[in-house]
């Protein structure tokens, strides 16, 4: 007698089953928030509060690059004047006070720093 022979199962058949088992589960699985009590947690514990980040500048005009390059010893002593955290805000004011010819602005940076 001879076997009836059977297509191998593809995904889309494997996917299909699946999903089926999943919508039979769906309907025979208890439904877990009746059945769970809700817990009541005391109102004395304190609640973690995230700090509120820093508004952000309200920037009509879209900001561009500007860029220069330098030698390694050019950018260590900028970074040794401004501090490393503020070498970039340091070059800004210096560069944007003098195109703006305001020498007492450059003078103050460079005697105090940035702040």
């Amino acid at each position: 007698m001879a076997r009836k022979q059977t297509k191998p199962a593809t995904k889309k058949d494997t996917k299909k089953t699946q999903s089926e088992q999943k919508a039979k589960d769906a309907k025979q699985a208890p439904k877990t928030a009746e059945t769970t009590p809700k817990v009541i947690e005391p109102e004395s514990a304190p609640k973690a509060t995230k700090p509120e980040p820093a508004p952000k500048p309200n920037v009509t005009e879209p900001l561009v690059v500007f860029a220069f390059r330098l030698t390694r010893a050019e950018r260590d002593l900028i970074h040794r004047v401004a501090g490393s955290a503020k070498a970039s805000k340091f070059v800004k004011g210096v560069v944007l006070a003098t195109a703006r010819g305001d020498l007492d602005t450059v003078k103050k940076i460079l005697e105090e720093g940035i702040s």
